[in-house]
């Protein structure tokens, strides 16, 4: 008898766990709707209650405002929020498993334009927002020192094969890789110049390969 009670109870625990974790992810994912739509000032806890089909203190219980724009961020970059390194992620895994290093560009290149796809509204209003919080900023800037470390790993893969350019140093190759993938210039050209995705895509394939590869 005390074992099925040890049992139930876990099994009670457990569907409580989950049922926490699926009701943070929407929460989560509501609010990252309203911060890319309406910016981190515009969005109210209100606008994400009603967003996520839940009450006010069920937000509140998963805030304050500003992690939950951290968490948005990092759940829609990399699947969940707590600080995963992006190439955790299968399909960033996949880039750098390429056979060879033309391969792994074009693959960085389709996975970059998808995320900026996603995320970039997101990641605008978090730029934005973190220019009048400091807390934002600082967790932005926490961010950014986490993307430019991704970015030296890749350029470490990319040495071990062949075909990569030797006139470059590794610090300056990862940094024109952040550049040229970043969010900001997903905005500049898609955004506000309109083009179309696909366009996209090809554009920063082309000019990741002109950066890094002996052409």
């Amino acid at each position: 008898m005390q074992d099925q009670e040890k049992r139930r109870r876990r099994y009670r625990s457990t569907l409580r766990n989950a049922q926490a974790d699926a009701t943070r992810q929407r929460v989560v994912v509501a609010a990252g709707r309203c911060f890319a739509a309406r910016g981190f000032t515009a969005t109210t806890l209100g606008a994400i209650a009603d967003e996520a089909g839940v009450s006010v203190e069920t937000v509140q219980a998963h805030g304050p405002k500003r992690m939950l724009l951290l968490a948005a961020v990092e759940t829609a970059s990399a699947g969940v929020d707590g600080g995963r390194s992006i190439l955790d992620v299968p399909e960033a895994k996949a880039v750098l498993e390429q056979t060879s290093n033309e391969e792994a560009v074009a693959g960085l290149a389709a996975f970059a334009a998808e995320l900026n796809r996603r995320v970039g509204s997101l990641w605008q209003a978090l730029a934005a927002a973190a220019q009048g919080d400091s807390d934002l900023a600082a967790a932005y800037a926490g961010l950014q020192e986490r993307i430019r470390a991704d970015f030296a790993k890749v350029v470490q893969v990319l040495q071990t094969r062949s075909g990569l350019r030797m006139d470059v140093e590794a610090e300056e190759m990862a940094a024109t890789l952040l550049v040229l993938t970043s969010p900001h210039q997903y905005d500049l050209l898609v955004v506000q110049a309109g083009w179309e995705q696909e366009r996209y895509r090809g554009w920063l394939e082309r000019m990741l390969a002109e950066a890094v590869l002996v052409r």
